[in-house]
């Protein structure tokens, strides 16, 4: 294997790794084993965990950058492109399940030394939104916190699920890890059952008579 090609897998491990476990549950030498590497690749191919911490939520940030900037560029200038987005974003997080988990774990103090990222990274992209969903909300909205509830409400989703499972309570360790891909393992039952609500929370805040008739998945 040549040297990108297992700094790759570095990598990819570690994302999952970061994902599951934060970055400061997570050791140069439990990346190496999931990686299949000596410790000292960890170092030698990708510069330690830190400068991998980094690689990992960069690479977060462009994925979720360029799947809001398409979006955006061609949002309905109508109550519609606010339904739109919303789907959009949820399908995107649903398919790559360890962005939220990543930034779940941050908002929980991970890698406080890293704080220079949320300024970095988050806020540009709740500008741009905002930016492109302003002149959709009624004027009494406070896009922010709309933008914020959302982001809330999914993120807890795609990293929780549903508040019960079997019967009793669900927690955070109750969650399965990733799976193979990183794609979500909720159903598509409850999928499509949080998503009919976001859109009904939407429509409430645009005064729409109700959600769209037919919700992409």
């Amino acid at each position: 294997m040549d040297e990108e090609s297992e700094r790759e897998r570095i990598i990819q491990a570690a994302t999952r790794m970061f994902a599951e476990l934060g970055f400061d549950g997570t050791s140069g030498s439990m990346i190496a084993a999931a990686a299949g590497v000596d410790t000292a690749a960890v170092m030698d191919l990708a510069g330690g965990t830190l400068a991998l911490y980094h690689t990992v939520m960069e690479r977060a940030h462009l994925a979720e950058l360029a799947m809001l900037e398409e979006a955006s560029a061609s949002l309905p200038s109508s109550a519609q492109g606010v339904h739109d987005l919303a789907d959009t974003y949820l399908d995107f997080h649903l398919a790559h399940p360890h962005i939220a988990r990543l930034w779940l774990h941050r908002w929980s103090g991970d890698a406080a030394g890293s704080a220079d990222l949320e300024l970095s990274y988050e806020r540009p992209l709740t500008n741009m939104v905002a930016d492109a969903t302003r002149p959709l909300l009624p004027p009494d909205v406070d896009v922010d916190y709309m933008l914020w509830t959302l982001v809330w409400a999914m993120t807890g989703f795609v990293t929780y699920g549903v508040p019960t499972h079997g019967g009793r309570p669900t927690t955070w360790r109750d969650i399965a890890p990733l799976p193979d891909g990183c794609r979500s393992n909720l159903n598509p039952e409850t999928v499509e059952r949080f998503r009919s609500h976001l859109h009904t929370l939407i429509g409430r805040v645009l005064r729409d008579p109700g959600p769209p008739s037919a919700a992409t998945s």
